[in-house]
């Protein structure tokens, strides 16, 4: 599931080293020595929230207006939509409406992220990102950061580099806004004493991105606490409704000068539609988002069965992403693809087992590990009807184990399974039509000057 990623150079600006502020601090805080506590709590905590309802659906609310504003908001946490099942009703829809309340204009809204995305990684999650579409970013990382203790300096480094990269990658007109951590216990999950080390720690990071957004001329503020209600504890539409009308009041002017003041400047802005390279990706991301074939997870469960590992997984590989078929109550819709196990063992188009990540120089500094603590992997390539590696079958578990533990025969038994259910949802190839009779003519004619024949007269033997 994962794989290490290249890190961005510190020589641009708004990248480089910490400031070694007091906030910072040289000193590690004593509350950090909980730090592996704190990260078995919140895997802990993924492990029992695979029920919570939360979007699979594409998470965008787009408008076809020509003169529409756009924005991209990147993010974990509040952005990833608990507790409500579409995007519409999460924070993606809720912004775009109410940023078209706030302006008087239309406004398109996507979002990259997912709840598994750290600090460390956002870059390769909006690596195939153009940024240079969007009037607005919004940045809103950081709650599994403030849950998990990450590193005060990691933070800061990770969030320069961020801002770097954004702003490289942005339309010259284009303004970041950077949202603070909200209240950590405010979150139903995390609403304990040890939530309460979390928000201590989040009020720090806090600090340090306001000292970034300061530096680099970004806006900075935070969102208030999240609206919880007794039917729907992990979040709600209109929680997302406030926080929604919270972003829009503070990006608001930000938007209205780069529509009225820069029009000169400012291109057309034609966010592209998903699509994908082999021909049965939609229909399998489709299948994804509502839980994925009953094939599909019937075959995941007996594999687990089988094995005696804590999740089988089908993946698609496709452009920079991969995408899984089932599971994604436990794994994101997708993931960077340079992330991930399944990568490598497309490029190897071989069974590719790693017993312990944490020792495997491929994977060993690879920041999504630290989210998931998947360190054994085992998988198996999955091929089109014409032949490419689209995918693989591969198993995963947060314990290490040896790689004689999964027999190669079996796995390929299963990815051999697997692949004839996703060459069925390749479309038919289109049924021959009938010639028509100049089509058979011009046919005849060819044929017979290439066999230096003369053609017979309107089709009939010479």
């Amino acid at each position: 599931m994962t794989r290490t990623v290249d890190h961005d150079s510190t020589g641009t600006p708004g990248a480089r080293p910490s400031t070694g502020s007091a906030v910072a601090g040289v000193h590690q805080h004593g509350y950090e020595r909980l730090r592996p506590v704190m990260r078995l709590w919140y895997l802990w905590w993924l492990s029992r929230s695979r029920h919570v309802l939360s979007p699979r659906d594409e998470p965008t609310a787009r408008t076809s207006a020509r003169d529409a504003d756009t924005v991209l908001i990147v993010g974990n946490g509040p952005a990833h939509g608990w507790g409500v099942s579409t995007h519409d009703q999460a924070l993606v829809g809720q912004l775009s409406r109410a940023s078209s309340e706030a302006t008087g204009r239309p406004c398109s809204v996507d979002y990259v992220g997912d709840e598994m995305m750290s600090i460390e990684s956002t870059r390769a999650w909006i690596r195939d990102t153009d940024v240079g579409l969007y009037d607005t970013v919004v940045v809103l990382v950081g709650l599994n950061d403030a849950v998990r203790l990450t590193p005060l300096d990691v933070w800061e480094r990770e969030l320069r580099l961020l801002v770097s990269t954004i702003a490289r990658r942005s339309h010259p007109t284009a303004r970041t806004v950077l949202v603070g951590v909200p209240p950590v216990r405010s979150a139903k999950a995390f609403d304990s004493l040890l939530g309460s080390v979390a928000e201590q720690h989040g009020e720090r990071m806090n600090a340090l991105t306001e000292l970034v957004a300061s530096e680099a001329g970004l806006e900075y503020f935070r969102l208030p606490a999240g609206l919880r209600r007794p039917d729907s504890p992990h979040g709600c539409a209109e929680g997302y409704r406030r926080w929604a009308q919270t972003i829009a009041h503070r990006i608001a002017p930000t938007l209205d000068r780069v529509h009225q003041g820069q029009l000169d400047e400012r291109l057309p802005r034609h966010l592209p539609q998903r699509s994908f390279e082999w021909s049965g990706g939609e229909r399998l991301v489709e299948q994804a988002a509502t839980g994925g074939s009953d094939a599909l997870k019937d075959l995941a469960k007996e594999a687990e069965a089988e094995f005696g590992v804590d999740v089988a997984v089908v993946s698609m590989l496709d452009g920079s992403k991969l995408w899984y078929a089932m599971n994604t109550e436990l794994l994101p819709v997708s993931i960077p693809r340079e992330l991930t196990f399944c990568d490598v063992t497309v490029a190897a188009d071989d069974v590719v087992v790693v017993e312990d990540a944490r020792k495997d120089e491929r994977f060993a500094e690879n920041p999504y590990l630290d989210l998931n603590h998947g360190y054994f992997y085992a998988g198996h390539p999955i091929h089109s009807s014409t032949g490419e590696t689209i995918g693989t079958f591969c198993l995963h578990n947060t314990r290490p184990r040896k790689a004689s533990s999964v027999s190669p025969e079996k796995l390929r038994e299963f990815a051999l399974r697997a692949e004839a259910e996703l060459q069925s949802y390749e479309p038919a190839p289109a049924a021959p039509q009938p010639l028509t009779r100049r089509a058979r003519r011009e046919a005849e004619e060819r044929a017979a000057a290439a066999a230096g024949t003369p053609a017979a007269p309107f089709g009939f033997p010479v």
